[in-house]
């Protein structure tokens, strides 16, 4: 990883938020990584950073099926916050793929604009180096 990023990893599942967290900093110790149990914290931080503008190009892993707020409310909402900060982000979703997973939450999933791909847990260097390969972000060149 030669790009200046940082993950956001949004999971109710304390086991795979450790495990995604541990997988990420040993693929590069320098690597920024916030984590969230919740995803109305997610989007509050966000929020809170929308003026600044030192923050790093940010890859969001987001699971689907979360408790108070779900990754589909998530998206509704990070989609109504200004364009110039939704540049500074990429949303994947980071989910368990099993025969019971309905094909549909998948399509609508990746109908919004803000939504680049889907990932199945839990995260390995091939999938992580698929993904920072065709990973843009709208600001890029």
């Amino acid at each position: 990883m030669n790009r200046e990023i940082s993950f956001i990893v949004i999971d109710d599942s304390e086991l795979d938020r450790f495990v995604t967290q541990k997988f990420l900093e040993r693929a590069n110790q320098n690597l920024l990584v916030k984590t969230f149990h919740n995803a109305e914290d997610a989007l509050e931080l966000i929020r809170e950073n929308n003026d600044k503008k030192d923050t790093l190009p940010t890859i969001i892993l987001l699971d689907l099926q979360m408790p108070v707020m779900s990754g589909f409310k998530f998206v509704e909402e990070f989609e109504k916050i200004p364009s110039e900060v939704q540049k500074k982000y990429v949303i994947i979703v980071l989910t368990v793929l099993t025969s019971s997973s309905d094909p549909k939450d998948i399509y609508n999933i990746l109908t919004f604009k803000t939504v680049k791909s889907i990932v199945e847990k839990p995260l390995t260097h091939e999938k992580l180096t698929s993904l920072l390969k065709h990973v843009t972000f709208s600001g890029e060149k």
